[in-house]
């Protein structure tokens, strides 16, 4: 039977093909998730001085990230309310002011109004109340990483979080100075579903096969490239386990499971003393050898070990982008920056090891879907030692499809709640 609800196509271990190719369920979501929840949008070091600014869009609206005159970072609608016209063209600048290239109005890096050309001749105008550019109903930040929700109401950032502010954390402390500092990205795309994306991150299960030439054809390229580091303090972590602990985020932390894979920025002995002049040295070893991929619903992916964070944009049913951000250690050695960088451009750039992979395997999902023979998508794999709390939240020690049963079980929360005009086939409530 087809289903006629939301909340039908998201089974406990299976979601319904329309979750990927229907155009309305697509649109939907943007209502109802990426309307609604917290969504990641910038790094703070992206826009470090007053007048710094980075354009970007969230749910396809236009927005300018920009730090004020008062050192302020808010978000501001990339939207003229003249007439509509954009007022800051570039990726990224400086600036003490916006202008409207189509009539002049000009904005300061805090949204008012401060010039109208032939001002005097507007009537009913009230330019100080009215026509500043629109800001964001909320805006926060948690370590530098900003976060933006289109509702004015709803969870804070802290409880949306959770338990991921842990997980931040330690993704921040790693740099001897407390920062990380995000370059510009590596930008991709694929013809697919933007959930694709966020389902390969939490499923370990594919790598054995999807990316067999790095794991067997390129082992000595690896060894090579990973092993020779100088400095490989034996790990303390050898466990592997998945975890989901709320809102649909998770974690997956491989323990000391992937050797020495990225390691080879880590050898100079001068980064790893000092991590111990600032913690202890079983903390700093911790740090050193931390690898953890953590899933921030519904938008922010991290990789602890390569130092990097991708964002996933939703342009359509059937496109997305990926922008991939390395990150520098504030305080780290130089080398050490530069190894970082250099391992994220070879896992995730197009003549990379790992995500090119990825993107293929995306865009034949998609095309596979389009046969209507395939109706429900499976995530029946199960873990070792699962475990469940009386809040749902899980831990297994084993790869398993379980987080991303985990983020279904968030989608469906948030496509069945409030109102919404009902799409074809698929009805509102639950």
């Amino acid at each position: 039977m087809a289903p006629t609800s939301f909340a039908e196509l998201a089974q406990a271990d299976c979601v319904h093909r329309r979750v990927y190719t229907d155009p309305a369920v697509f649109e939907a979501e943007m209502q109802r998730i990426y309307g609604r929840t917290w969504i990641f949008i910038a790094h703070e070091s992206e826009v470090p001085n007053p007048g710094d600014f980075k354009t970007d869009t969230l749910v396809r609206r236009p927005i300018i990230i920009v730090r004020g005159s008062d050192g302020r970072v808010r978000v501001l609608a990339n939207t003229c309310p003249h007439r509509g016209a954009k007022v800051c063209y570039t990726d990224y600048g400086s600036a003490s002011r916006f202008r409207c290239m189509y009539h002049g109005w000009t904005y300061s890096t805090e949204g008012r109004l401060i010039g109208v050309p032939q001002r005097e001749r507007f009537e009913n105008f009230n330019p100080g109340a009215d026509f500043g550019l629109a800001a964001l109903p909320r805006v926060e930040s948690y370590r530098g990483f900003i976060f933006a929700s289109l509702s004015p109401d709803g969870l804070t950032l802290s409880e949306h979080l959770g338990a991921g502010t842990g997980y931040l954390d330690e993704f921040c402390d790693r740099a001897p100075d407390g920062t990380v500092q995000a370059t510009k990205p590596i930008k991709y795309g694929y013809a697919g579903n933007w959930k694709l994306q966020l389902e390969n991150y939490a499923d370990p299960y594919h790598a054995a096969v999807l990316h067999q030439s790095a794991l067997e054809i390129g082992r000595t390229i690896l060894k090579e490239k990973y092993a020779s580091a100088e400095f490989t303090p034996q790990s303390i972590r050898t466990d592997y386990y998945q975890r989901g602990y709320g809102s649909g985020h998770g974690i997956a932390d491989f323990g000391h499971g992937r050797g020495g894979n990225w390691m080879n920025a880590y050898r100079n002995p001068a980064y790893f003393e000092a991590l111990r002049a600032k913690y202890d040295e079983e903390r700093a070893r911790e740090l050193l050898e931390l690898d953890v991929h953590l899933m921030i619903y519904p938008n922010l992916l991290m990789h602890s070990r390569a130092n990097h964070y991708r964002v996933i944009k939703p342009l359509a049913v059937d496109k997305t982008e990926v922008w991939a951000y390395p990150c520098r250690l504030g305080g780290a050695p130089q080398d050490v920056n530069d190894a970082l960088i250099l391992n994220t451009s070879h896992h995730v750039s197009a003549m990379g090891e790992v995500q090119v992979d990825d993107m293929q395997a995306f865009d034949w999902v998609q095309s596979g879907l389009q046969n209507e023979t395939m109706e429900w998508v499976l995530f029946k794999l199960g873990g070792a030692n699962w475990r469940e709390d009386e809040r749902g939240q899980f831990q297994c020690d084993s790869p398993s499809e379980g987080i991303i049963r985990y983020q279904y079980r968030e989608w469906a929360r948030l496509m069945a709640a409030g109102e919404l005009a009902a799409i074809p086939g698929i009805t509102v409530g639950t």
